[in-house]
């Protein structure tokens, strides 16, 4: 087993790293094209060449002509452009979606509901994948958008579009798909899929942030979700980011030329995480649907007992990164709620984390990631431990070495307990010289995660006395609001 610190990046579905080719191609950009794409001239005329042809290459993945692509700043206003716009557009009405949706569906949907809309969340099965039959049974008169997600991000279960897209036609409903997830990953051909919307992001295939688009095949109506300009056929309006949208269609042609050998190294290597963490931990479980159901990177393991924080937090000090649910809540302690909507218990829900692998994944990053969790497994550091906040006394405050780990807003907000150090959880093992070891130390944040990621580090180094904050600052705040 390799005995080296190996820095692991195993959180591809939140993110993925810039590829090579889309740094260059974003960079030359940068320097030579500078024009609005809206404006006349030749360096407009330039930039508007550079963003049609990047809308070519993301057409080409989904199989539709270019003009039924709209660029957008990412998945997230897709989502909600697409609800929203359709919602409003009919005047109001009853939208289908699923319990395992990405926030911004949920999102948009609680919104719309605030606006006098109907929602029906539909629940997953125990393999995470949502049934024909339940959104079938879920149409009314009223209803005016079924959205499913293709695949789930914290799972990876790929959802029955076709089928799903096939019941809406039918019941003349325009269907729509989150395909962030799968796009340059699997097929997304829209005619295959059989949506009249489809949304994506650039940064899950190895391009930049902010940028994405959504799909329309132009048959449903929809009022945009932004006013004030003619950009992206008044469909979406603002200043495209050039330098953005070509870095996007870089990333769409980089994906196609790689997608089957990708999907089959991914698979092999998922394999191989599985067949590790049984033999490790013979009591896991594994969050998944079938073969032919599921997305080929991704892995949502249940380990019963353990704590996913603290699987997290330990792995994280071997430089090996994963992630407890959707990057989208990783500042609070709760259940996914994915997972609590394919059945599993608060616990078990607590006790998962999610490995995602993508084009950077290597053999050794997976012997590393098992090394490490073999470690991890053992349990917390010695002189680690909760700290219930109706334990935090000013008796306590007088005696321990306490620091404070909120973002600096947050202290401006809520001032800190008087005697407390001021830190920040970022960079903090560059501090951890600086705590006394012969005093008990106590770390707060708002709600208790990053001060628990940083406790984790301190004790690990050695540290005999470190208590965090259940609940963190929060917590404690509600049980004495007159101090601090």
């Amino acid at each position: 087993m390799p005995l080296w610190p190996r820095k692991t990046y195993f959180d591809h579905n939140a993110t993925t790293p810039v590829a090579p080719e889309v740094r260059r191609a974003m960079a030359a950009c940068l320097k030579n094209n500078h024009g609005n794409p809206s404006s006349l001239h030749i360096a407009g005329r330039t930039a508007r060449g550079a963003v049609e042809q990047a809308r070519r290459s993301v057409a080409k993945l989904l199989g539709c002509p270019s003009e039924d692509v709209y660029f957008t700043s990412g998945g997230t206003e897709a989502n909600n452009a697409v609800l929203k716009g359709v919602f409003t557009a009919a005047g109001g009405g009853h939208i289908i979606t699923s319990k395992i949706e990405h926030d911004s569906i949920l999102g948009a949907c609680a919104q719309i509901e605030k606006q006098g809309g109907a929602v029906t969340y539909v629940p997953a099965g125990a393999d995470g994948c949502v049934k024909a039959k339940d959104i079938a049974a879920a149409i009314r008169p009223d209803t005016v958008l079924i959205s499913i997600m293709h695949a789930n991000n914290e799972t990876g279960a790929i959802q029955p579009i076709a089928d799903i897209a096939a019941l809406a036609r039918k019941a003349n409903i325009p269907f729509h798909t989150d395909a962030v997830q799968t796009f340059g990953k699997l097929p997304t051909h829209v005619d295959e899929l059989g949506c009249e919307f489809l949304t994506l992001s650039a940064h899950k295939i190895n391009g930049p942030k902010s940028v994405g688009a959504i799909y329309w095949r132009g048959n449903a109506q929809w009022i945009p979700l932004l006013a004030g300009g003619d950009q992206e056929r008044s469909m979406r309006t603002g200043t495209e980011g050039v330098h953005q949208v070509v870095g996007f269609g870089t990333a769409a042609d980089l994906a196609a030329t790689r997608m089957d050998a990708q999907r089959k190294k991914l698979v092999a290597l998922r394999k191989t995480v599985i067949d590790g963490m049984q033999t490790l931990w013979p009591a896991v479980r594994i969050n998944q649907a079938p073969a032919d159901h599921q997305m080929p990177g991704t892995v949502s393991v249940t380990f019963p007992g353990k704590s996913g924080l603290s699987l997290l937090a330990g792995l994280d000090c071997h430089q090996v990164a994963v992630s407890i649910g959707s990057a989208c809540t990783a500042d609070r302690i709760e259940p996914s709620h994915v997972l609590l909507g394919m059945g599993l218990s608060v616990e078990d829900a607590l006790s998962t984390i999610r490995v995602s692998m993508g084009t950077t994944t290597v053999p050794a990053d997976v012997a590393y990631f098992l090394w490490a969790l073999q470690r991890v497994l053992r349990g917390d550091p010695a002189g680690l431990a909760w700290l219930p906040p109706e334990h935090l006394t000013e008796e306590h405050i007088r005696s321990a070495f306490i620091i404070d780990l909120r973002m600096r807003y947050e202290r401006l907000l809520a001032p800190s307990i008087p005697s407390a150090t001021l830190w920040s959880h970022i960079g903090f093992e560059k501090r951890i010289k600086e705590i006394p070891r012969d005093r008990e130390v106590i770390l707060m944040c708002t709600t208790g995660i990053f001060s628990f990621e940083a406790g984790y580090r301190l004790a690990a180094a050695g540290h005999p006395q470190v208590r965090v904050v259940s609940g963190g600052y929060e917590a404690w705040k509600a049980l004495y609001p007159k101090k601090g």
